[in-house]
């Protein structure tokens, strides 16, 4: 009983890490590029626009708390011990360039050629900063594995 038990939660663990969890990885592998991507458009056009991130902030974090929340999806971290320091790692640069995004789109609501540059300029700083204190914390906190509690 106890092995059927363990069958059915490594399969449970594989299939949303198949479905959900390989979309979410995705997600988070190619957010850093459209986040040029959203940054060039709004410069060029000179507006702010629907800032989308937010959106895949918290779609992203239920799936991965969900993950690390439930014991038997929490398998999926021992089966592919690179995946818990991926997901913290691109989650945490996911919500750093969402506030980045955050800061340009509230510089570019006003037509004010000064206010976007300035407000380009503390964006850039918000994400030197921010990706400067994640290198800090985790030299100190290393990222390795999911442990158990």
């Amino acid at each position: 009983m106890k092995k059927l038990k363990g069958l059915l939660g490594s399969g449970i663990a594989a299939v949303y890490f198949i479905f959900p969890m390989c979309f979410i990885l995705i997600l988070l592998a190619i957010m850093p590029f459209v986040f040029f991507i959203t940054v060039s458009i709004t410069i060029k056009s000179g507006f702010s626009i629907t800032n989308m991130a937010s959106t895949n902030v918290v779609f992203c974090g239920f799936f991965i708390g969900l993950s690390l929340l439930i014991p038997v999806l929490r398998k999926m971290y021992h089966v592919l011990p690179w995946l818990y320091s991926f997901i913290k790692i691109f989650f945490i640069d996911l919500v750093i360039i969402n506030i980045g995004i955050m800061i340009m789109n509230a510089g570019y609501q006003i037509g004010n050629t000064t206010r976007h540059i300035i407000f380009t300029i503390l964006m850039i700083v918000q994400i030197l900063v921010c990706r400067i204190g994640m290198c800090i914390y985790f030299k100190l906190n290393p990222a390795k594995y999911i442990e158990e509690r």
